[in-house]
């Protein structure tokens, strides 16, 4: 690469790590970039995170592929940066580092619980059957899947939350084209699921949900709606959309033969404790009304947001060299197209110091650490063989089946 252009390394290869290379890309041309992943797969939180039956947000993907293919920008995949190699390591070997590492955690539920019934992470469970090879479906004592039940309760009332209902709701039919973990799946829903019932604090109109997610949730054929603090104001979308599907019956939801799943939307509530009543564990509920509503809860899964973990590349790592971005940069907020917005700013800051000569072009890149990472590193060709693979050994119905381990990833990559 040109010696008077900055080298960059650019740790996680999610949507906000693979778009700040993309700007970074289009103003420098000559210079070297590298992206550093500690899967021996890229594209994070399109792959992993992105709901499996929503591969139209996913073919972003092809967007990505073209850094690799066509621009020069190098893949290294399961090279983790504090084991493989140190961050001060890559610091002084590149006059540029994006750290772009997500937030790989859900926010918890603080509730008072008082019986068991474990809370379940949404963005864990979502992730999961997205088929990550490092997170597993919730698991019994004995390691036995723990299934949901039929009564859930879902704490949150943003897109997560939405995906999480979805999933739950459809039937295996239903993720014709997807690439969800069909046996994960299966595994936590032996029963069926009856009743789920989502809570969350903002009012309808102040909800932080797409409007066309819940459409997609109405939508389904078997499920029936229902919902409690609702606003007749003007221009409420969500309370009129609710309130239309209350109305409307859905087909074949009344058919014996076909099971049918009911969806309560609670508006400004707050979930306060897990207790036993009755024998029976509930999950107690303060709303407007005088006294706490108590639900009948199976499982409760939170969908509250996400937030580092404790030992947190970025928590440790500091530099005037030294950027976030994505949800790093913003805490968890915003979906794909705002992680492209927050790259695009974050690549405008790191260029104005060059151009201020703040920084300089004076590090060798990739050559400093080659003999590091070299032997580990899945290069982007690697990749290309797992993706292969994943294609061809997918199901009647689905666009891929995932490789769920570490290891068989590498040894495809390396075949």
């Amino acid at each position: 690469m040109h010696a008077n252009h900055p080298s960059v390394a650019v740790i996680g290869s999610g949507p906000s790590g693979c778009y700040a290379a993309q700007f970074l890309r289009k103003t420098w041309p000559g210079s070297e970039i590298i992206i550093i992943e500690a899967l021996p797969v890229p594209y994070g939180l399109v792959r992993y995170g992105v709901a499996s039956d929503h591969q139209g947000t996913k073919a972003v993907i092809q967007q990505f592929d073209r850094l690799f293919e066509r621009d020069g920008v190098r893949f290294a995949g399961n090279v983790t940066v504090g084991r493989d190699i140190s961050f001060e390591q890559i610091r002084e070997a590149f006059d540029v580092v994006v750290l772009a590492t997500g937030l790989d955690r859900d926010r918890e539920l603080n509730l008072q619980n008082d019986v068991e019934c474990s809370v379940v992470g949404a963005g864990s469970l979502l992730k999961a059957l997205n088929g990550h090879p490092n997170i597993d479906i919730p698991r019994l004592p004995d390691g036995g899947a723990m299934p949901l039940g039929e009564r859930i309760a879902i704490v949150g009332n943003g897109n997560v939350a939405m995906d999480v209902i979805r999933i739950l709701c459809k039937r295996h039919e239903d993720f014709t084209g997807s690439d969800i973990a069909d046996d994960r799946l299966s595994a936590i829903r032996t029963d069926a699921i009856k009743r789920i019932d989502v809570i969350g604090r903002s009012p309808p109109a102040q909800t932080k949900f797409d409007l066309a997610m819940l459409k997609e949730i109405v939508a389904l054929e078997h499920v029936r709606i229902n919902a409690t603090g609702l606003d007749s104001a003007e221009g409420d979308s969500v309370s009129a959309l609710l309130s239309d599907a209350r109305r409307n019956v859905p087909r074949n939801v009344d058919d014996p033969s076909r099971k049918s799943v009911e969806v309560t939307f609670h508006f400004s509530a707050k979930p306060e404790a897990i207790r036993s009543v009755d024998g029976v564990n509930c999950l107690l509920v303060r709303s407007a009304s005088p006294e706490p509503l108590e639900l009948k809860v199976d499982r409760v899964i939170a969908a509250i947001g996400f937030m580092a973990a404790d030992d947190a590349l970025a928590d440790r790592c500091s530099g005037d060299n030294v950027f976030r971005v994505g949800w790093l940069n913003s805490g968890g907020k915003g979906a794909i197209a705002a992680n492209r917005r927050d790259a695009k700013e974050v690549v405008e800051l790191i260029c104005s110091k060059f151009t201020s000569g703040e920084l300089r072009a004076k590090s060798r890149g990739f050559d400093a650490i080659a003999n590091y990472i070299g032997h580990l590193a899945v290069p982007f060709q690697g990749w290309r063989r797992i993706d292969d693979r994943e294609r061809c050994d997918a199901a009647q119905g689905r666009c891929r089946r995932k490789i769920l381990s570490v290891s068989e990833m590498i040894a495809v990559a390396g075949s």
